[in-house]
């Protein structure tokens, strides 16, 4: 590991201020997951590390103005505890309790899951189905992003050197709305995403399909709308029967995603089950099912 020097903040302020100083060779290091391992191995050889987890202004939920609003250094662990998250974000919940091991979730945050970018990422598929936008700011100002605009693919989001992602936010879900999620890993622990489902359903009053997003994760460089789905998902009746007659569609997108890759026999049968999964989850929080 090269030599560093090291900075711990404790306002947003203050990093703001070193990230302006230092960005021609520094790293942020939130929880450490990531980032230490790469130090560690010599990806990264920053001049100057700033480790902005004392920064306590950045760890809140809250729902203000319509919006639910994540500060970018909850933890997984605090996610899933948090009464709010468990009672009206049940795919977030849902994703949160399945990230690593205990210590993962213990120490990783949101922020620092949103900014790496990786393809098997668990937080970028749900957050792009709830229509999150992320908040970045620097000593010039602040700007505000889509997770679709953010995340251009592994290890290349669109944050400047000298800028730091404060929050995640997205439309607090209304009791018309619901959002599924199921992730297929390769080991029951610890499992990394080789495939992830989310859909989003907007329903009518007569309980029907108003609006849909559907998003599949490790499938391509980045989390993946399917906008054929999208459309097939518009009108249909909210009953398990019609929502499981779009799963053929599921696998023709993972094998359009994908193509001959080894990974495409198991990913495009996996796809069938993580989907119905989801919509099982959807009819139930619409007291469906």
């Amino acid at each position: 590991m090269k030599p560093f020097t090291y900075h711990a903040p404790r306002s947003v302020e203050e990093a703001l201020s070193l990230l302006e100083q230092h960005q021609a060779s520094c790293a942020v290091v939130a929880g450490g997951t990531d980032v230490v391992i790469e130090l560690n191995e010599g990806v990264k050889r920053p001049e100057h590390v700033i480790d902005i987890s004392k920064i306590s202004e950045l760890r809140y939920v809250k729902e203000e103005d319509g919006l639910v609003k994540l500060g970018a250094l909850d933890t997984f662990t605090s996610l899933e505890r948090h009464p709010y998250v468990q009672e009206h974000l049940p795919a977030l919940y849902e994703t949160v309790i399945h990230v690593g091991s205990p210590q993962i979730r213990n120490l990783g945050t949101i922020g620092g899951n949103v900014v790496n970018a990786s393809v098997a990422g668990d937080s970028p598929t749900v957050f792009l189905t709830y229509g999150a936008e992320v908040v970045l700011k620097s000593t010039r100002g602040e700007r505000i992003m889509t997770i679709e605009e953010f995340n251009q693919g592994p290890g290349n989001c669109q944050i400047r050197p000298d800028e730091l992602l404060t929050e995640v936010r997205f439309p607090a879900p209304g009791k018309d709305e619901a959002v599924g999620y199921f992730k297929i890993g390769k080991r029951k622990s610890l499992a990394i995403v080789v495939l992830a489902v989310s859909v989003y359903i907007k329903r009518t009053a007569d309980n029907r399909v108003e609006d849909a997003r559907v998003i599949l994760g490790a499938v391509s460089k980045h989390p993946m709308r399917v906008p054929a789905l999208e459309e097939a998902l518009k009108g249909l009746p909210l009953t398990k029967e019609a929502l499981e007659g779009t799963l053929p569609l599921f696998t023709d997108a993972v094998q359009a995603a994908i193509a001959n890759r080894p990974s495409v026999v198991y990913k495009r049968e996996g796809v069938r089950g993580a989907a119905r999964r989801c919509f099982d989850q959807i009819l139930t929080q619409f007291g469906l099912m």
